[in-house]
């Protein structure tokens, strides 16, 4: 621990300090430790003991509330997105303490819990309601922009993503209804009824892969709406290398893939050398490593 950049637990609040592992303990024996504590709601306060998975903080935040749509509500997200958003903002958060470390000479101590998460998702929601305090509506598949909402074609679910102003301009052009186009959101807001009517009747007479074709051509943001299969099975996402492949592992029978990052370097970026350890697999290596000698280690 002594020789150690950071250390990272997620353990019920408390608990590492009952084992004499807490922060003022590690950072006596090393200033410069950067010490992260994982947890549900935080090393304090009212829910500061309290534990949770991501589902429950969806629960807790309000993220629920406002998923899903009018008749079906509230709805959890797909994928544990606060689980993920955590362990994002935990990896920031030590990277901007190291980096600030390499200024100061000093350790700091990082409490990120997944509530705080989930509010941080929330953010533009949170701030429209502690300014008008109208509660975030679930809006299932559409938006409040008609033309950044999704519509059934001939075959499926097509994602329209004419957001701003000149998107929805190129979007009704290309469309050949000019005259819907709006010079204000606000004209955009009062017309959504024609608007999401007229839209819907036009996509309706080609496929989601031909209006995604079309419209990506004419630079309008639009997207079939795909099953994760046929997302990984996109030629592009393997120009990103997104995905690794093992061709084996200790443990495991074939191969397997792996997500690595979701960000390139121009060079000496995130790769993955190495399958997964087995459980346990490198306890010596580490105990020896730790100063342990043999003896010790037999014991």
């Amino acid at each position: 621990m002594t020789t150690a950049d950071a250390f990272v637990e997620n353990y019920r609040p408390g608990a590492f300090e009952a084992l004499g592992l807490g922060y003022e303990a590690l950072s006596a024996l090393n200033p410069r430790l950067i010490y992260a504590s994982f947890s549900a709601f935080g090393q304090h306060g009212p829910r500061g003991r309290q534990t949770a998975y991501d589902h429950v903080i969806q629960a807790t935040s309000g993220i629920m509330a406002m998923t899903g749509t009018s008749e079906v509500h509230p709805v959890k997200l797909g994928s544990p997105a606060i689980d993920y958003a955590t362990g994002m903002t935990g990896a920031f958060a030590l990277a901007s303490a190291l980096f600030q470390r390499e200024r100061t000479g000093r350790g700091q101590r990082i409490d990120m819990a997944m509530l705080d998460v989930a509010m941080i998702l929330m953010s533009s929601h949170l701030t429209g309601y502690l300014r008008n305090g109208v509660h975030p509506k679930p809006h299932g598949n559409g938006h409040a922009h008609a033309t950044n909402s999704a519509y059934e074609t001939k075959d499926g679910l097509l994602m329209l993503g004419a957001s701003n102003l000149r998107q929805q301009r190129r979007l009704w052009t290309v469309l050949g209804r000019s005259d819907m186009i709006k010079r204000t959101n606000d004209e955009r807001d009062e017309d959504h009824g024609r608007e999401a009517a007229l839209l819907t009747e036009i996509l309706a007479t080609r496929t989601a892969q031909e209006w995604e074709e079309f419209l990506q051509a004419r630079h309008v943001p639009a997207a079939r709406v795909r099953s994760m299969g046929e997302a990984v099975a996109d030629p592009h996402l393997a120009t990103r290398g997104v995905i690794h492949r093992h061709e084996s592992a200790q443990g495991m029978e074939g191969g397997f893939s792996v997500p690595v990052a979701a960000f390139t370097f121009g060079h000496g970026g995130p790769r993955i050398d190495a399958p997964p350890p087995l459980l346990g697999q490198h306890n010596e290596e580490i105990r020896t490593e730790l100063g342990f000698g043999k003896r010790e280690l037999r014991a």
